[in-house]
């Protein structure tokens, strides 16, 4: 799981409540250390501008990420969600296709 520095640690997060608020994912992943606050939480959207659902988190260091990986499959709310490792590179691609397109 260990990541090249350039990476960092990033989680991508499906499954989200449309409504979700960063302070809420905050809160889900309150045993971790998330990578400037509120700020390190980035939320993807349609092509028309709703929330899709889908976020990528940015963790403070690997421990993190394992202890945010622990997260896969429990619920926020009454949504399951689902949580996978990811790069922040390809964060950055997949932002930009859903934003472009």
């Amino acid at each position: 799981m260990t990541t090249g520095e350039s990476d960092g640690y990033v989680i991508r997060v499906r499954g989200l409540p449309w409504s979700s608020a960063a302070e809420e994912v905050l809160r889900f992943f309150s045993d971790c250390t998330i990578l400037s606050g509120v700020s390190g939480v980035h939320f993807t959207y349609t092509r028309e501008g709703r929330p899709s659902g889908e976020a990528f988190v940015q963790l403070e260091t690997e421990d993190d990420l394992k202890i945010a990986m622990k997260k896969d499959k429990e619920s926020m709310g009454h949504r399951y969600v689902e949580g996978e490792f990811s790069t922040l590179v390809f964060a950055l691609v997949l932002f930009m296709q859903i934003s472009i397109f």
